[in-house]
């Protein structure tokens, strides 16, 4: 690596690292979200069907917010379209 290359990984700020969905290990939403995914057949055959790269990041939308109303928000239009056989946008 370069000297500027070290120069910014060392700069790096450690609360601005490891917050996107690619960087996480394991991602999953709490149990009662998954119920109610679950509880839509359709919707969850859906995603299931869906990549797992896909299924990552559309469930980091979902855990990722900070507020739960916005996470509750994310859920129901996350089902919502993959009961339709869309994938949330």
């Amino acid at each position: 690596m370069c000297a500027t290359g070290i120069q910014a990984f060392e700069a790096r700020q450690e609360y601005r690292s490891r917050i996107y969905a690619f960087e996480q290990q394991s991602i999953q939403c709490e149990a009662s979200q998954e119920r109610r995914f679950k509880a839509n057949a359709a919707a969850w055959k859906f995603f299931r069907s869906q990549s797992p790269s896909y299924q990552r990041v559309a469930t980091w939308w979902v855990v990722s917010a900070k507020r739960e109303e916005t996470k509750e928000k994310r859920l129901e239009r996350l089902i919502e379209d993959s009961k339709h056989g869309r994938r949330a946008t």
